[in-house]
C-alpha cells in the first residue's frame, strides 16, 4: 500500500510536468480518486469511502478554483454534487429502472414463478459447468444494454447458481464481464450510438483521408477490441476447464449458499409467469429505444440514435405492471403483492446509495478536470505512431478506473485520439488500421477500467443484482481482469508495432490464456 501511495504521488506530482510554462492544476483531481479507491480497499466500507472522496474533492475544488461556498466547499457535497447526481435525468431513469426491476423480480419470486423457472432450467443445468454456461450465454442474449443485462441475468440466475454452490462472487464476475464487453462491440446496442457519435464528431473536427463514415470506422475497429473479446474467451475457457485461481478460488471454496425460507422453496408456479415479464422487459426496452431514434436510415441507425433511458423506463414499467397483474391473477391478495414489491425495492436501497455517491464523485472529478489531465498526456507525448494504440489502451483504462465511468472516458479520449491519428495519416502514414486500432483501444480500455473500478456504476449494479458483497466482487474479479488486460496490451503491441496479422494475434492470445488457466487454475 505504501508503494502505491509513493508511486501515485510521484506520477501526479507537479514536478513531473514542470516543463509547462503554466502549471496544469487539473492533476489535483487524482486526490479524491485515490482517496476513494484506496479507502474502499483498506476499510471495505464503500459508502464512507465515496463520501470522503466527494468531500475531499469538493474541498480541493474550492481551494483551487475559489468556487462559491460558505463552508470551504463542504456545503456543495450535499446541495450540489449529491443533489445533481439524483436530479440528472439519465441517473433518475437508471434509479427508477432499477427499483421497478427489483420490485418485479421479488414479486415474481414470491409467487413461485422463479422456482418454476429454476426447475425448468435445472433440466439443462445438470452440473456446475452447465449452470455457468447458461449464465454466460444469457449475457449474449441480453446484448443490447449493459444495465438490462446485469439486472436481468444477475437476478434470474441466483438460485440456479446457488444450487451448484457457485459463489455470488463468481456469478457477479460472469454478469459484469458479459455486460459491457458485449454491449460495447455488438453491432446494435445502447453503447454503439454513443460511440459512433463520438467518432463522427472526432472525424468532423479532424478530417481523415479514407475515414469519412463513423459507423464504418467503428465496424473496422471491432476486430482490434482485444480486451472485450479476450475477456469473453477467458470466461469461456475458465468455465469449460472448471477451474479458478486467485481470490476467486478462495470465494468458491468457502461459499455456503443462503438458506431460503420454506415458503419460498415450497411455492412453485409455471415458469411461463417468469419468462413472459422478462421477455416483455426486453422487447419493450428495444422497442422504446428504436421508436425514439432516427428511423429514416433503418433499424440499426434507429437503435443507435434512440433514447436508451426512455427505453429502459418503458421496459421496466411494462415488466412491473405485468408482474403485478400476474400476482393478482394467481390469487395473491393486493396487500401481499404491494408488500412484496416494497420488500424488493428495499433490498436495493444500499446499492442505490452507492450508485448515487459514485455519480457524485464522477461529477467532482469532472469539475477537477481529471479526465482532461490524463487525456492531455497523450497529446503531449512524442511517441512513434505504432505505440499509440497500446498507450491509449493503458491511459483509457487508468482514466476509467479513476473516474468510474467508461462513457466519460470515451467522451474525453476519442476526439483526442482521432486528432492525433489524423495528424499522422494526413502527413504521410499510409496504414489506416492505426486509426481503427487506436479507437478500439479507447473503447476497450474504458471497459477494462470500468471493470476494475470499485466506483463504477456497472460494477455496483453487478454486485447489487447478484446479492454479492461489493468489495468482494471487486477483489475477486480484479485478478482476472488485470491478467486479460495485460495480455491485451502485449498483443496490441504485437499487432501494431510488429505488424502481426490480427487473426494470428488472437490465436496466440487465446493459447496464452489457455496456458495461464491450465498452469494456475485449480
Amino acid at each position: 500500500m505504501r508503494k502505491i501511495l509513493i508511486i501515485s504521488c510521484l506520477l501526479f506530482s507537479p514536478a513531473v510536468w514542470a516543463g509547462n510554462e503554466q502549471p496544469d492544476l487539473s492533476w489535483y483531481g487524482v486526490i479524491p480518486a485515490i482517496v476513494s479507491i484506496l479507502l474502499a480497499i483498506v476499510t471495505k466500507q464503500v459508502l464512507i469511502s465515496l463520501l470522503v472522496g466527494i468531500t475531499t474533492g469538493s474541498f480541493v475544488n474550492f481551494l483551487i478554483y475559489n468556487t462559491d461556498s460558505y463552508f470551504f466547499g463542504l456545503d456543495k457535497v450535499f446541495d450540489h454534487y449529491l443533489l445533481n447526481s439524483i436530479a440528472n435525468k439519465g441517473h433518475a431513469a437508471v434509479l427508477l429502472f432499477s427499483l421497478l426491476i427489483a420490485g418485479s423480480i421479488h414479486l415474481i419470486a414470491k409467487v413461485g414463478a422463479f422456482n418454476g423457472l429454476v426447475l425448468w432450467l435445472s433440466k439443462y443445468a445438470k452440473s456446475k459447468r452447465s449452470a455457468l454456461l447458461i449464465t454466460y450465454f444469457m449475457g449474449f442474449f441480453v446484448f443490447f444494454d449493459d444495465y438490462a443485462n446485469t439486472l436481468v441475468v444477475g437476478n434470474t440466475m441466483q438460485k440456479i447458481t446457488d444450487k451448484f454452490r457457485i459463489s455470488r462472487e463468481k456469478l457477479a464476475f460472469l454478469v459484469d464481464a458479459t455486460a459491457a464487453p458485449i454491449a460495447s462491440i455488438a453491432f446494435v446496442s445502447t453503447w454503439i450510438g454513443y460511440e459512433v457519435e463520438l467518432i463522427r464528431e472526432g472525424l468532423k473536427s479532424s478530417p481523415i483521408i479514407g475515414a469519412s463514415n463513423a459507423y464504418n470506422v467503428f465496424l473496422n475497429s471491432i476486430g482490434y477490441s482485444f480486451y472485450p473479446i479476450l475477456i469473453l474467451v477467458f470466461i469461456l475457457i475458465l468455465i469449460l476447464s472448471n477451474k479458478d485461481f486467485g481470490p476467486m478460488l478462495k470465494f468458491e471454496k468457502q461459499y455456503i449458499p443462503p438458506t431460503y425460507k420454506s415458503d419460498e422453496l415450497d411455492k412453485t408456479a409455471s415458469p411461463i409467469w417468469a419468462i413472459i415479464p422478462i421477455f416483455v422487459l426486453l422487447y419493450v426496452t428495444i422497442f422504446g429505444i428504436y421508436i425514439t431514434g432516427e428511423q429514416n436510415d433503418g433499424v440499426i441507425n434507429a437503435i443507435q440514435t434512440g433514447d436508451c433511458y426512455k427505453g429502459l423506463v418503458w421496459g421496466s414499467s411494462a415488466c412491473f405492471i405485468l408482474s403485478f397483474s400476474i400476482s393478482l391473477f394467481l390469487r395473491n391478495n393486493l396487500s401481499n403483492s404491494i408488500n412484496w414489491v416494497l420488500e424488493g425495492m428495499k433490498d436495493l436501497f444500499s446499492a442505490l446509495i452507492i450508485l448515487i455517491l459514485a455519480w457524485a464523485l464522477n461529477n467532482v472529478l469532472e469539475d477537477l478536470q481529471l479526465g482532461k489531465y490524463l487525456g492531455g498526456i497523450i497529446s503531449k507525448s512524442d511517441l512513434n505512431v505504432v505505440y499509440i494504440p497500446a498507450l491509449v489502451f493503458v491511459l483509457s483504462g487508468i482514466t476509467a478506473f479513476s473516474t468510474g465511468s467508461s462513457f466519460s472516458t470515451m467522451g474525453i479520449l476519442v476526439p483526442i485520439v482521432i486528432a492525433i491519428c489524423g495528424e499522422f495519416l494526413n502527413q504521410g502514414v499510409s496504414d489506416i488500421t492505426i486509426l481503427y486500432s487506436s479507437v478500439a483501444s479507447v473503447l476497450s480500455g474504458a471497459v477494462l477500467g470500468d471493470h476494475c473500478s470499485p466506483i463504477s456504476d456497472t460494477t455496483v449494479l453487478s454486485s447489487m443484482a447478484t446479492g454479492c458483497n461489493h468489495i468482494n466482487h471487486v477483489n475477486s474479479q480484479l485478478t482476472y481482469c488485470l491478467i486479460v488486460g495485460a495480455i491485451s496490451v502485449v498483443f496490441i503491441l504485437l499487432n501494431s508495432a510488429l505488424y502481426i496479422n490480427v487473426v494470428l494475434t488472437y490465436i496466440i492470445a487465446i493459447f496464452v490464456i489457455y496456458l495461464i488457466i491450465r498452469l494456475f487454475g485449480r
